[in-house]
Formats: structure tokens, sequence, C-alpha cells
């Protein structure tokens, strides 16, 4: 790699042959800058958003005029012939995915271990799963996870197949596509507007791009560090005919089911069915509902009614069978091993289906929500209502259609913590669902909805175990997911509308009550469940979680762990404003919670390398079962290798000053200044000394007064959990340097031992008012003489924040964020002067960092680490309290 030069300095000259450096135009760094500004998980979330609004005008256009009943009568029309043409299709294509798998298996290098018969077993149920459930790598992938894994694959090795697999099916879409647009180019004009010239250009682009990938068949491409073999010329060839076949036989077995009005050849359909088919997947929708329709009836001629059936008979064929069949494949296959277990059923069923339980239970109780919101959308059926009118008030009957939806749209808002193992998730999921069965009955006797719920709830119950993890459900909830579901509440409303029937929207009543009053129901129903999406996003706007009080440690234990700790730092833990996490050894981590941020201070306090290596899984553990983020807070450099191995990322915080006292000395030249600076304090009265802790007690009555002098100066209040505090039984525990003037404290400063006292460190730092020049300066030198005269081998200083970091335009956005704060921050607090005092006598930097496990959420911790260390709001507005030196009084 080829890093720009640095200008040449005086008196060189700029080497010829050095290439000259481009300036990057302001427009690009213009776009760099909104490029970090604009995440792209939110602009996802907008383009899944707008997707669907844009798929829901479509369908409301489409569909104007509609009635269920007509579209009924179409189903009931098909003619056996031709649903057994499309079940024979259906079966082709599902083989040719099967050839897919076993090339993806042996692409893999995995053919030795997994036989034909098992790839193509396992390729039926992972695609069948993908179809329906979506989210490929996930659904599919935990499928081939789970029968590969009992062959003997690597999880690794199952990614490889899962990746290939799914790059298989997409050249063949690409290959029937070019093929189909050469030969019938004009289809593109009804969806894209494009002339049959613009067909006959993208055929030949797409064929001549898998031409080319065909003849770089078996070369290896590499990207840095990373590289893949493309597969060979005879592999190549299989894939593209396979995807033809595949995708093919998809389309033929839908073009069999079309209705006799849809006049149209199968080579001019086979496009259509291919660019339906990307839609449907760039939609993000399960099995692409919605997008895939919504293309088919804009290119497809014919009456949208019989249009539509044909839809929903080939979605049955395609999709519902082959799920079904793969779903009992899948449980066969996990029961085969155990048979003889049989008569314990729960016993049997737990251990197989708790890997998968939260990714399919999730899916499903998504789905559900799905059908909920759309089923409340849909007129009801004349006989229901009539039985219905019969059994109970109309009060209950129009409270529960908007009650059902409400727990349609929430069980779609629940869904992503089910997902997420959130036992506070699966525990609201039961009673959404308890409330869908019930009141899916009560709005229209929907029992086939009420059976579902009911099938869901055992099925959540047998898989409760593997629902572990603590934390509230609706912290995982993003705004993709808000997305989402206003997404389906918008879809559901686009459907009703168009199914309603012939209505004057305009005048339609929505207090009119009534049995058979379906409009004005389904407008309470679909402003219900907005209803509660927006207050559900108000609430989350506003809501801050607070962190409970913290669990008091055994303080006996605690302080015999940190009285054998080389770390000066361990004091920290006897302040009482943390938890602890016990560990082997008499090990622990100290820690507090803010939101979803688990903020360990500093190192493990451990023995041994092993102890605080088990430590730190631990506490990434207990983050883990809680649904919360684990960081660590003020890291050593050289205990990074602990975090590295957990997979934490880092971010430097700034730089803790530490004095060398072997190296220091008050003679010589060097220490002109240090001598001027004890011998004007002796001028003015000032002295010093280290008060034990035994007599410190005594003496709190004469610092309080200091103390609050120097609080009185802060704009906020006290801070915590990485410095001290005022507190009595806490300061009584500390050797104190003190300096009195004309014998009164005027100024002193708490002081941490390590074990054998080989190091110190200072905590609280605290002076009055008016005090002569130079106090803290002499507190200072002063005691660093005392503490070199006792052997101590070094003193630290404390942290110099944001000190040291990176301002390269190639450094980390949180490097160049601090780096720019700690120029131009001095507003709101002194990080430049607070190490330059620091720098006057002359210390070692230390760098300490910030470790936590996603680099993206360090603008996240570093927050709710303000908020911790500044003990709430309130205190965030506290500036730093730079001592005041000699230059100070000058001025």
């Amino acid at each position: 790699m080829r890093y720009p030069a640095a200008p040449p300095a005086d008196g060189e000259t700029e080497c010829p042959n050095r290439p000259a450096l481009r300036r990057v135009p302001p427009y690009a760094r213009t776009l760099v800058r909104l490029r970090r500004l604009v995440h792209p998980r939110r602009l996802a979330a907008v383009a899944a958003l707008l997707l669907a609004c844009a798929v829901t005008v479509l369908l409301v256009d489409m569909l104007e005029g509609v009635a269920a009943k007509d579209v009924a009568t179409a189903v009931r029309a098909t003619r056996l012939a031709d649903l057994l043409a499309g079940v024979a299709a259906t079966a082709g294509s599902y083989a040719a995915l099967m050839g897919f798998e076993w090339l993806a298996v042996r692409q893999a290098g995995a053919g030795a271990v997994v036989a034909p018969r098992l790839a193509a077993f396992t390729g039926f149920i992972s695609w069948s799963f993908t179809f329906v459930l979506g989210f490929g790598v996930v659904t599919g992938g935990a499928v081939r996870l789970r029968r590969y894994g009992r062959a003997g694959l690597s999880a690794s090795e199952t990614l490889a197949v899962t990746l290939f697999g799914t790059a298989f099916f997409w050249l063949g879409i690409a290959a029937l596509a070019g093929v189909s647009l050469l030969a019938a180019p004009s289809v593109l004009r009804p969806v894209l507007g494009l002339p049959a010239p613009a067909g006959i250009a993208i055929g030949l682009a797409v064929t001549m791009t898998l031409a080319a990938w065909l003849a770089l068949g078996g070369r290896t491409l590499r990207a840095g560090a990373r590289s893949v073999t493309l597969p060979g010329a005879g592999t190549g060839l299989a894939v593209i005919l396979l995807g033809i076949a595949d995708t093919g036989l998809a389309a033929l077995g839908l073009w069999c089911v079309l209705p006799a009005g849809a006049d149209m050849p199968f080579l001019a359909f086979l496009p259509i069915f291919a660019m339906a088919t990307v839609a449907g997947v760039v939609s993000h929708a399960p099995g692409g509902v919605g997008a895939f329709e919504a293309v088919i009836l804009i290119s497809v001629p014919g009456e949208p009614s019989a249009l539509l059936a044909s839809l929903l008979v080939f979605r049955l064929v395609y999709y519902v069978g082959p799920f079904a069949l793969g779903a009992l494949g899948f449980a066969a296959a996990e029961l085969a091993p155990q048979r003889h277990r049989l008569s314990v059923l729960p016993h049997l069923v737990l251990p197989a289906f708790a890997p998968l339980a939260p990714i399919v239970l999730s899916a499903a109780v998504f789905a559900l929500g799905i059908l909920l919101l759309m089923s409340g959308a849909l007129p009801s059926e004349g006989w229901r209502m009539s039985g219905l009118e019969r059994l109970l008030p109309l009060a209950l009957v129009e409270a529960s259609h908007v009650v059902a939806s409400v727990a349609g749209a929430a069980l779609l808002i629940v869904a992503s913590g089910l997902r997420r193992r959130m036992r506070a998730s699966w525990t609201a999921a039961l009673v959404l669902l308890s409330a869908a069965a019930v009141f899916t009955l009560a709005r229209g006797f929907d029992y086939e909805e009420a059976a579902a719920s009911l099938t869901l709830i055992g099925l959540l119950v047998l898989a409760r175990g593997a629902f572990d993890r603590g934390g509230r459900p609706l912290q995982t909830v993003t705004p993709r997911r808000v997305a989402g579901v206003a997404g389906a509440i918008a879809l559901s409303v686009a459907v009703g509308i168009a199914l309603q029937g012939d209505h004057d929207w305009y005048r339609v009543h929505w207090w009119d009550f009534a049995f058979h009053s379906d409009a004005p129901r389904f407008l309470r129903a679909s402003v219900g469940a907005s209803v509660a999406l927006g207050l559900f996003v108000l609430w989350r706007a506003i809501h801050h979680p607070v962190a409970r009080a913290a669990e008091m440690p055994d303080g006996t234990r605690i302080a015999e762990a940190v009285a054998a700790s080389p770390d000066p730092f361990a004091n920290l833990a006897l302040l009482g404003d943390k938890r602890v996490l016990s560990g082997a050894g008499g090990g622990f981590i100290m820690y507090q919670v803010q939101g979803r941020t688990f903020l360990a201070m500093g190192d493990p306090v451990a023995p041994t390398r092993e102890a605080a290596i088990d430590l730190v899984w631990r506490f990434r553990e207990l983050a883990h079962r809680a649904g919360g983020a684990p960081a660590f807070y003020q890291v050593n450099a050289a205990s990074l290798p602990l975090y590295v191995e957990a997979g934490f990322s880092f971010a430097k915080l700034g730089e803790e000053a530490v004095v060398d006292l072997d190296g220091f000395s008050l003679e010589g030249a060097r220490a002109t200044r240090y001598r001027q600076m004890l011998s004007r304090a002796g001028r003015a009265g000032l002295t010093f000394e280290i008060v034990p802790a035994a007599a410190v007690p005594p003496l709190l009555p004469a610092l309080k007064p200091v103390s609050d002098a120097w609080v009185a100066r802060q704009s906020g209040r006290e801070k915590g959990f990485s410095l001290g505090f005022w507190d009595a039984a806490y300061l009584a525990r500390f050797d104190h340097a003190l300096v009195r003037w004309d014998g009164r404290p005027v100024a002193f400063a708490t002081l941490w031992s390590s074990a054998g006292g080989g190091e110190m460190a200072i905590d609280l730092m605290r002076y009055g008012d008016a005090l002569p020049g130079g106090t803290m300066d002499f507190l200072f030198v002063a005691l660093i003489d005392a503490l070199k005269t006792r052997g101590v081998a070094r003193l630290s200083l404390g942290m110099a924040p944001l000190s040291g970091l990176a301002d390269h335009r190639l450094a980390p956005t949180w490097s160049r964020v601090g780096a720019t704060v700690y120029r131009r921050g001095g507003a709101f607090y002194n990080f430049s002067g607070l190490r330059e005092f620091k720098a006057k006598f002359r210390p070692d930097w230390r760098p300490r960092y910030l470790a936590c496990t996603d680099s993206r959420s360090i603008a996240r911790v570093m927050l709710d680490a303000t908020l911790i260390i500044s003990r709430g709001p309130r205190g965030l507005t506290g500036g730093s309290a730079i001592p005041e030196t000699d230059e100070d009084t000058a001025a």
C-alpha cells in the first residue's frame, strides 16, 4: 500500500520520483461527511418503508373494486389439471434447488463429508424455510448448521455452503432473465417503461457477464487478505443450467394456474417472473409478499381478481406446501435418532427444537402478527357474524376487533425480542397470543387464527428454556423494526380498502356500529393499531432506562482483594457505588449499569491472568443474559490481550500521568523550579504533612469546609464511579496529603496505595478559597519528595482525558472527534489545562482505553459512561477543577 509522503523539510529537496499528491475535491469531502452522518441502518429502514409505501399505493390502485367473493370464486374455478401441473413444476423447481445445494457443498470442499442424499434433503428444507420465513442466511443457514453439523462440518464450512448456494440461486435467475429478455425484450415496457432495444441491451449485458464468469472459471480472486476460488467451467455451466431449470419451472408453476384471460406466451412470462422474484427479495418481506404480486399484476393482462386468485394458489403450491413438508421432514430427522425415547416426547423435542426456537418462533410470531392485521382489514363472512350475533353483545365484538389488531401490531414488535432470546419478550408473547386466541374468536369467529395462536403458545412453552436472557422486551426494538411495523399496517390498510368493496370512504361514519358493518370496523381497527404504534414510538423517544441501585458487595471480602492488588485503582471498589461480580480466588469486577450498557471500571481485580480471563468472559455472559452490552472503562494497554480474546474492540480515552519517583530529584538545574515552589510556599506560611489513615477521622470536620468550597466552585455536583467523592467512611480508609496555612487545613489529597506500597495514586484533590499562589504546586512537589523518601516507586496523578488521541484524517471517527473536543472544548472542560498542569512534574504518559463489543456503539457507551460518572444528568455540567498555579496567580 502506498502512503502519502510528508512535504520536504527546510533544506531538503523533493524527490523527483515521488508521486504528486492529488488534492481531494471539496465535493468529495462533503460526500464523506454526509456518509458519516447517515447511518446505513437508517437508510435501510427508510428504503424499506418507502418501498412498502410504493407497493401499497400500487396494490390499492390495482385492486380497486376487487371483492373477496370474486377472488374466492376464481380460486374455486382453478382446474385440477392446471393445479397438478403446477405441483409437478414445483417439484421440478425444488429438485433443481437440491442440485444447487450439492454444487454448493462441493464448491465449499465438503463433498467428502456430506453425502448427496443429505445435501438434497437439507437443501429442500433450507430453501423451503427461506422462501417462507425470509432472511435466508439466518433461517436456511440455521437448518444447514444443524444438519451438516451432525455430519461433521464446521460452522465456517456451513456458512460457505450457504453463501455459495445463495450466489448460485441468483446466478440462475440472472441467466434465465438474460435469455428471456433476448427472446422477448418488450416485456420491460409495462413495469419499467423501457423499450424493446433496452431489453435486448440488458439481456446482452447479463449473458456476456455470465460468459465472462464462465471464462474465469477456476481462478482465485483476491481482495487484501481474503480470496475466493471461482467454480470451474463445468460447475459454472451446471449452475446456469440448474438456475434456468429452477426459475423456469417455478415460473411454469405460476403460469399453469394463470386465468384463461391472461393470454401470454410462456417465454414472455419468464422475464416477468424473474423481475417479480427480484422485487420480492429486495422488499425484505417474507416470501416477497406484496412486491412480487405487484409486478405480476402490472405485467400480466387479465382481471385483477382472477390474477390475485392465481397468485394465492401459487403461494399455496410453491410456498406453503413445501414449507409444511420441510417442517415435517426436519422434525422427523431430528426425532429419528431417538425413536426409542418417543414415550418421553418433551425430553426429545426440547433439545432438538431449542437451538432453532428463537429464530423460528420469532418468524412465526411475526407472521401471525401480519395475519391478525390483514384479517382485521378483510370483510367478515356472513355466517360467522350471524352466529356471533346470537351469542355475543355488539360492544364485545367491536372491542375485540380493535384489540385483536392492536395485538397483531404488538406481536410484530415483540418478535424482535424473541429472536434475541429475551425472557420478557417470551412472557409478553404468551400474553399477546392468549389475547389473540380469545379476541379473534370474539371478533369474527376466526378459529383458524385462534388455533395458530394456541399452537404458538404450546411451542413457546416447550421452548421456554431457550429464552434465557434478561432485559426489557422493548429494548431490542430498532427504527428499522418500527418502519417494518408501520409498513405492515399500511399494507393492511391498502388491502382493506381494496377488498372492502365499493365505498365512498369520505362518507363512511366511524361511529357506525353493527354486526354487518365491516368498513367502519376496519377503519377503527386500523386507527387503533396505528395509534398504538405511535404511542410506542413516542414512549421510546422520551424513555431513558435508569439503572437500579447498586448491589452492595461483601465489604470485608472486597477489602481483602483490594489490599492484595498491585493496582492502586482497585480501591475504587471501596466507594460502595458499584455492583461487584465475584470470581475465583477472590477476584472481582466492579461495574454499574446505565441503559443497556454494563460498564466495568478498569481491569478485573484478579490474582492471576487465568482468573482475569475467566472474569472477563463471565462479565460478558452476565450482560448477555440481561440483554445488555458489556464494556470496560479505562483499561491498561498491557491488559488489551485479555479483551481481544473475548471479542472486544477498543477506543483510546486519554492518558494517565505516572511519575517515576526513582528518577525524581530536587537537586540540579532541572529541579530549580521545584525548589522555588517549595521556598515560595515556605515564605507564605504553608506546611505539608502526610496524615496516616488512623489519624484521618478526627481531621475530617476540618477538611469538610475545604471540600465544600471546592464543590461550590463546580457548576455540577460531585462525580463518582471512576473517582472518589466525599464520604467519611471512605476517606477514613486512606492516608492523606495535607497542606496547612498558618496551621489551618487549606488543601488535601486522598492517597491510594497498592499491595506492598510500591505504587500510589491520587484520588480526591480538594483545595479551599483565597489561597497563596502555587499552593497546589507545593502540595504535589512536597508529596512526590515525601513518597520518594518512603521508597515508593511510582505515583499516578490521574487521567488527562482525550489526551494523545490521533487527529489524522484516516484515524477512527472517535479518535478524531475526541481530538477536536480536546482542542476546542475548553468552554466545557479544560482538557489541555489539566494535562499541562500534570506535565510540570515530568510524568510518563500511559494510554487508557475503552473496551466494548461493538465499535459502532462507542458513542452510546461513552454517553452512558458520562451519566454513570456524573451520577445522573444533573452532574453533566461540572467543569474541571484545574489546581491554581503560580502562573494563574500572576495572571
